[in-house]
């Protein structure tokens, strides 16, 4: 399988803004337990709950462990399902390894069946973008000879200027030409990489049905 970049977010972005989320009244009015399920629901590492801990102790606040742990296997239960992980791998959001053991196996096949339609997806767009691109530059180029090769026969200029009209026109039917073989291939690429796609595709569907 192809490797695919998945942008990711620091951690430190992201528990950055934990900050603005718990200020004095909140931790001492919070209900550790519905904060432990939205941060399970949302996948979140226990580095969240850390960094509550680190803030909330600045107002001489302790979070409730237990019934924020309670919260969060709740929220767990919610997030590790295998649509879930589906969706997040077809997406590319990163996993944080945080499904218990009982659900885990099933949530990263899943995942994985999702970053597999991404990657073959990411594929068939670059060769595509590559396609196209190749084709705009040989269609410039043949605007550009045609042009050039009509002012040779109606401009008036200096040897001097016809040789150099000639041989930017030489230069560029050579790019053409390379251009009229590349663009083949990549034709040939790009079939390829949508009939991987589509079996691909065909292939996870029954796993996944009204998610592709």
């Amino acid at each position: 399988m192809r490797n695919t970049f998945v942008f990711v977010i620091p951690a430190f972005l992201i528990l950055g803004g934990c900050s603005k989320m718990m200020n004095e009244n909140q931790c001492v009015v919070a209900d550790w337990r519905t904060i432990g399920y939205e941060d399970g629901n949302m996948g979140r590492s226990e580095q969240w709950l850390s960094k509550r801990r680190e803030i909330c102790a600045e107002y001489g606040v302790s979070p409730d462990l237990d019934a924020y742990l309670y919260g969060r296997n709740e929220g767990l239960q919610t997030y590790c399902q295998p649509r879930r992980g589906f969706d997040l791998g077809n997406r590319g959001v990163r996993y944080e390894n945080v499904c218990p053991s009982n659900l885990e196996a099933a949530f990263v096949n899943a995942y994985q069946d999702g970053l597999g339609l991404r990657d073959r997806q990411i594929h068939v767009n670059e060769i595509d973008r590559a396609l196209s691109s190749a084709q705009a530059q040989l269609k410039s180029l043949q605007d550009q000879i045609t042009a050039d090769t009509l002012s040779l026969a109606t401009t008036e200029m200096t040897n001097q200027e016809r040789i150099d009209v000639a041989l930017a026109i030489k230069k560029k039917a050579e790019k053409s030409g390379e251009l009229k073989e590349r663009i083949p291939q990549l034709t040939a690429e790009l079939g390829a990489a949508q009939y991987d796609l589509d079996a691909y595709r065909e292939s996870i569907a029954p796993r996944y049905q009204g998610a592709i």
